[in-house]
């Protein structure tokens, strides 16, 4: 068995992996993870297939004084799943992605949880997800938040706790 699929068995074993709050001194293991993605991930992940310099660019503006990143790592510190939430209360935006290797095995959920209960503390009441991806969708329907799906840019909005069920529309 490779190195690859006995990490995602193990991740997978975990019952809870645990979700840890990122801070500037974790800048480094997110650019690793991000670059770590494929194209069509990070097309995904940020709207557009960004290039190695933009993503560079991107984990060095990542204010965390605003904002909020979470992330699981494994025993190699190697980070498994990144969350980034963008603060702009009432409204926050989230970004995310797992390495295709730890992915159907709760990773991301456990992340958007996180997510949602800061963003709700926040008074942040909707948070817009860029492309609507459909894992995305089915995690927030899952944690039993509402959707709102556009033909535009931000391709969904989804309400937190804070906002009951209540959508602003577009």
């Amino acid at each position: 068995m490779n190195a690859a699929v006995t990490r995602a068995l193990s991740v997978s074993e975990t019952p809870a992996a645990v979700v840890r709050r990122l801070s500037t001194g974790d800048r480094p293991v997110i650019l690793t993870h991000l670059l770590a993605l494929n194209r069509d991930d990070r097309y995904g992940r940020f709207a557009s297939a960004l290039g190695d310099n933009a993503i560079a660019a991107y984990v060095e503006r990542l204010h965390f004084a605003r904002d909020a990143g979470f992330g699981i790592l494994d025993a190699e510190a190697q980070l498994l799943g990144f969350l980034h939430l963008v603060v702009h209360a009432p409204s926050g935006e989230i970004g995310a992605s797992v390495l295709p290797h730890c992915r159907r095995c709760g990773l991301a959920r456990q992340l958007f949880a996180a997510a949602f209960a800061h963003a709700s503390a926040c008074g942040v009441k909707t948070i817009h997800l860029a492309t609507g991806h459909p894992a995305a969708l089915r995690i927030c329907t899952s944690l039993g938040h509402p959707i709102l799906l556009r033909p535009t840019a931000p391709r969904a909005l989804v309400g937190t706790k804070a906002a009951a069920t209540h959508i602003p529309a577009a």
